[in-house]
């Protein structure tokens, strides 16, 4: 597991995708922390395919064939989907779950989300609303 790992990641919501630009974007994973279950790691988003900003850390676990991690990266990254403006701010971007199956020793597809949000429309009606998911790969 220890390695650099190259993949990509998609919006399962077309039109998202199409706003970002690119039919995926790619990121690079460098997991430097392994325990035969826990793992730690930095991964870095490619900008010219529409990723997000800094070098963001990984922390997962592997149980047999199936891997989880979340994704945290330094800067907040957001799309408005109406302009197709791009916007960044000085908060973390909230976290992002990854989950999926190893499938061979150097292979990994799996699915990530965005937990619900719980947002107020008009300052006072509450409703739950998750800005994304998609599916992933990577390979070393």
């Amino acid at each position: 597991m220890i390695g650099t790992w190259n993949g990509n990641y998609k919006f399962d919501n077309q039109k998202i995708q199409k706003v970002i630009g690119f039919e995926k974007t790619n990121f690079k994973i460098i997991i430097d922390k392994f325990d035969g279950i826990n793992f730690e790691g930095t991964v870095t988003d490619d900008l010219e395919t529409g990723g997000m900003y800094g070098e963001g850390e990984i922390k997962g676990k592997i149980k047999d064939s199936k891997i989880t991690f979340i994704k945290q990266m330094p800067i907040e990254s957001l799309i408005d989907v109406k302009t197709g403006k791009h916007y960044q701010t000085t908060k973390k971007h909230s976290p992002i779950y990854y989950s999926g199956t190893i499938i061979n020793s150097n292979t990994i597809v799996g699915e990530w989300k965005f937990r619900y949000k719980l947002y107020l429309l008009f300052g006072i009606l509450p409703f739950l609303f998750r800005p994304g998911k998609g599916k992933w790969e990577m390979t070393n």
